[in-house]
């Protein structure tokens, strides 16, 4: 190899490796399902309209300007290629021609002539718009759902439930179909499996089905679960669902549960039975059995959010009343909350979310510190 070889062939290399990273950069910006189906309903809409020429030119500018993937945006331009630019103008002369004269023309080659060139003209530009906008929809509408689930994080999650869906398997079929619709639901769920779940013990006060503890031991089955309920055919179901598990699940009052040491503790639907005294005495006690490192996670209604806690209010009080609770739901301030896990030593996090159905809560994450180590 000469000298000038050796000299070419690096920069060679190193051009090679700037377009790939360029490439790589390029492919992946943007590329949240919302600006994705933003990219594709722009490349869509203007490779529909006939501005032939400036096509490319129009929908990279709209890309840079909108900050939206531009391979994604150019590639969508390419709607308008040689097998579907027929139908796509004669879809758009026969809508253009719809709205300016209240009916499609009969389709016939002989109507195209110099005379009604321009009217034809007309028809085809202001169709363009119309039909570039339902299809640019439609395929906006395809891509976020595409891009939504091809999402690393969302396919974690859906292996996370099919897993709870399969521990339930042999369960009744009401009770897997709760399991489920609740797993479908509830987004406290997705919103859990963004935390570091640990690897101890794990506690669920009110635990109901289980799904929180079968939630946390993905990926871990040995893991120790650890639960109580006052729904005796609920923890009967636990019990069978996790009869391989190293599951200790029980009927029993949270105000009397013994806790055991525990690296994660969760309090989904529980605090509201309970009188406010008793509320913050049961935080404390969670506080102080949460092992150094550990995670106490629990929700509340959200009393803040106008006609979404008033909902979501609602809705308690006729899960109360029909289930015998004896009580009225009670909330406290999200600052009483927070006052109460800050003067445990706890690091508080706090989150606003709504359901997918239309109720309001507050998701509280506090944190218990690892020692400080010596100097």
């Amino acid at each position: 190899m000469t000298e000038q070889a050796r000299k070419v062939h690096p920069v060679s290399e190193r051009l090679q490796t700037h377009v790939k990273r360029l490439a790589t950069l390029l492919l992946k910006e943007q590329l949240e399902p919302g600006r994705a189906a933003a990219a594709v309903f722009v490349g869509i809409f203007i490779g529909i309209v006939p501005i032939y020429g400036f096509q490319t030119v129009a929908a990279l500018g709209l890309a840079v300007l909108f900050r939206l993937n531009k391979p994604l945006t150019f590639a969508a331009t390419f709607i308008n290629n040689p097998l579907l630019l027929p139908a796509l103008v004669v879809s758009s002369i026969e809508a253009g021609c719809f709205m300016l004269t209240g009916r499609f023309q009969p389709w016939k080659l002989s109507a195209f002539t110099m005379a009604h060139a321009k009217e034809e003209l007309l028809f085809w530009a202001l169709g363009s718009l119309v039909v570039g906008a339902v299809v640019g929809a439609v395929g906006a509408a395809i891509t976020a759902v595409v891009v939504h689930f091809s999402r690393s994080e969302v396919r974690a999650l859906r292996e996370r439930f099919r897993f709870v869906n399969q521990t339930y398997a042999e369960c009744p079929s009401f009770d897997r179909g709760f399991v489920r619709w609740k797993l479908r639901l509830d987004r406290i769920f997705g919103l859990i499996a963004e935390e570091s779940l640990g690897s101890g013990t794990v506690v669920d006060l009110g635990c109901g089905y289980g799904m929180a503890l079968c939630f946390a031991a993905y990926g871990d089955r040995g893991r120790r679960l650890v639960g109580c309920d006052l729904d005796e055919h609920r923890i009967t179901t636990a019990r069978k669902a996790f009869r391989e598990m190293n599951a200790e699940v029980s009927v029993a009052d949270v105000r009397k549960f013994e806790l055991p040491s525990a690296s994660l503790i969760l309090i989904l639907d529980v605090l509201q039975y309970l009188p406010a005294e008793e509320q913050l005495e049961l935080l404390g006690r969670c506080c102080a059995a949460l092992e150094p490192g550990g995670k106490f996670i629990f929700r509340v209604h959200d009393c803040e959010r106008g006609l979404w806690s008033a909902i979501t209010m609602a809705f308690d009080r006729l899960i109360f009343l029909t289930g015998h609770a004896g009580v009225k739901p009670l909330m406290l301030s999200p600052e009483r909350y927070r006052g109460a896990l800050e003067a445990a030593g706890m690091q508080v996090e706090s989150q606003r979310f709504r359901n997918r159905l239309p109720l309001a809560h507050i998701l509280f994450i506090a944190r218990k510190p690892l020692p400080e180590k010596l100097p």
